[in-house]
């Protein structure tokens, strides 16, 4: 298990070069925002890290090369941070959420259980999420979450690992018309909170953590591709518009490519 070093921080993983731009990206926005600001990022030994970005990440982690999603069981084991927020690699911070930090801490462990429109109006996700209704799983999303050292997260994780590594008998003799092939993040540690306690990974009195999800079907797209539907720019002054509405909540931007060079150099400005 690595040492706490820090009180609290962000941590992302990021396998492959796509990702570890995204992870800059997020890292870049984040520091941009917030006074608690801390960022760290697994990769494997696959995947350098330049020297510029290793300039702005506060901590780099390199574990071997594992499977998609499994390398996130190890989230509680690799963490610098005493508290942590960890986030997808393709998000964005828009705002600064450090009062986040004092309602999240209510829980052990705590998951957005809802997501928003790039409104910010809380949206019906049943499309995406039949199989959740239809097995009474907690609909949590791992894209923004919180967790403590402690050992009621690291239960969580370990059972985490056990769904993850079973997940042929889930699928097959545990779960009702099971629609995925293999288990992704949102779906082992939805399995794994439900079978822990739903009630001990969210706070249903907060309105957060909460992000915008850019996926199709929650914005009323016609094109898969959000950026067909809408346009957007990021002002002089920080804010990243959608549409004529600016954006407070992490943004999930969902296409990697929207990670561009040209986007990351803004954010560099910023702050460098």
């Amino acid at each position: 298990m690595r040492e706490k070093h820090h009180s609290q921080g962000y941590l992302t993983f990021a396998q492959g070069e796509q990702y570890l731009n995204c992870a800059y990206l997020l890292a870049l926005s984040i520091k941009t925002h917030c006074k608690i600001n801390k960022f760290a990022v697994v990769v494997d030994e696959k995947t350098k890290v330049p020297s510029n970005m290793a300039e702005i990440f506060d901590d780099v982690i390199t574990i071997p090369t594992m499977d998609p999603f499994a390398n996130e069981c190890l989230a509680w084991e690799l963490t610098p941070f005493k508290e942590t927020f960890k986030l997808e690699s393709d998000m964005l911070i828009t705002s600064n959420i450090d009062h986040w930090w004092e309602g999240c801490r209510l829980k052990n462990i705590c998951f957005t259980t809802q997501v928003c429109n790039y409104k910010g109006e809380v949206t019906d996700d049943s499309k995406y999420r039949v199989m959740w209704q239809e097995n009474n799983l907690l609909n949590l999303y791992n894209g923004f979450m919180y967790f403590r050292h402690c050992t009621d997260t690291k239960q969580f994780f370990d059972n985490c690992k056990k769904v993850l590594s079973n997940f042929e008998i889930y699928k097959s003799s545990i779960l009702s018309n099971c629609r995925h092939d293999y288990a992704d993040t949102d779906v082992f540690m939805s399995i794994s909170a439900t079978e822990l306690g739903s009630n001990n990974y969210y706070i249903p009195t907060l309105i957060y953590p909460m992000f915008t999800h850019m996926k199709q079907h929650i914005n009323n797209f016609e094109t898969e591709d959000w950026r067909d539907s809408c346009s957007w720019a990021l002002t002089d002054d920080k804010i990243l518009i959608v549409n004529g509405y600016a954006q407070t909540k992490p943004f999930h931007y969902f296409h990697k490519d929207f990670c561009t060079k040209e986007l990351i150099e803004r954010y560099e400005q910023f702050i460098l």
